[in-house]
């Protein structure tokens, strides 16, 4: 666009001449003119078209958008100005892109590619994952592979950012399996259960020191009143089942006393997801390249694995030094 254009059009969101709708976003009202809007996006022109609310009443409240990010995308359709948006964080540029997605509005995001292109090798890891966490939002698969290569050879142990911890638990997934081999298992371990702790998906992180340890059973016990009972505080085990381990999976609460006025009781079903999800992302890691040191001071003593996973894995890293001796 002609520089004396786009200031003109640039002017119009400074001024209420000619406006014949408004966007409500928060609590700003945005003057803007429905001609403009329609051309740049199919959303609105769809919006203001007749038999719709909109068309009667003008107005048109958005809610999936911040004021100051509408501010910025409305300068943008009226103007056309790539300078001024170059001008923007790498934040700001991720939600414009979203917004270009949502409001199919081609030539913003075609403009924001443009930027991150650009931007793109000498970006912080930090705006790295954030980029990386987007492109799979919009299931964007060039995006991924091309921020996928900067991801593997940047990371260091010595510097991981803490918004990795911030990630979607889909996207940390993707991320944990990326980085395999730039990382040591161990440190990969580590993001694992620092992940899992933050997010709280272990237990009930007001409740953790409340649940009882019942000891450890033996399968081939047939009579439950035989074994001991092994007590830690209050709590005592009277029964057992047969297939009951210490600590089986990292939800296997075997009592939990509600009796704070603010506990809350976890919905079994999302304990379900969130096992399934430990579960997971846990069996991305590959013990067996641990030393036995590392296995029994990391997840040797961790609540993410059962008793018997331990074991195991305890046996296949002494197993592997054995044939090193």
């Amino acid at each position: 666009m002609e520089n004396w254009l786009s200031f003109s059009y640039k002017k119009l969101t400074e001024e209420a001449d000619f406006a014949d709708c408004c966007v409500i976003v928060g609590t700003r009202r945005f003057l803007c003119h429905k001609v403009i809007l329609g051309v740049a996006s199919d959303f609105f022109k769809r919006t203001f078209q007749p038999g719709f609310a909109e068309a009667k009443t003008g107005e048109l409240i958005l809610t999936d958008v911040t004021e100051d990010i509408f501010e910025k995308f409305r300068l943008y359709v009226y103007a056309y100005d790539k300078k001024i948006l170059g001008s923007y964080s790498n934040m700001d540029i991720i939600k414009l892109k979203e917004c270009a997605n949502m409001w199919m509005v081609e030539s913003l995001k075609m403009a924001c590619d443009e930027i991150f292109r650009q931007r793109l090798p000498s970006m912080t890891y930090t705006d790295l994952l954030l980029f990386f966490e987007h492109a799979h939002h919009v299931h964007d698969k060039d995006l991924i592979q091309q921020i996928s290569k900067y991801l593997k050879c940047k990371i260091t142990s010595t510097s991981l950012p803490e918004v990795i911890y911030e990630l979607g638990s889909d996207v940390f997934r993707e991320f944990l399996m990326l980085i395999k081999g730039s990382l040591t298992e161990k440190k990969r371990y580590d993001m694992v259960e620092k992940f899992v702790g933050v997010h709280g998906f272990v237990l009930n992180q007001s409740d953790s020191n409340k649940w009882e340890f019942h000891g450890f059973s033996n399968k081939s016990e047939t009579k439950p009143s035989e074994s001991p009972a092994i007590k830690f505080g209050s709590g005592s085990q009277s029964e057992k089942n047969e297939d009951d381990y210490a600590n089986p999976n990292p939800f296997k609460v075997e009592k939990l006393n509600f009796s704070g006025s603010n506990s809350v009781p976890l919905d079994p079903r999302a304990k379900k997801i969130n096992s399934e999800y430990v579960k997971n992302i846990v069996g991305l890691i590959d013990f067996t390249k641990m030393t036995a040191n590392e296995f029994f001071e990391g997840p040797g003593k961790s609540k993410m694995m059962t008793f018997e996973d331990k074991f195991n894995f305890m046996y296949k890293i002494a197993k592997l030094n054995a044939r090193n001796w």
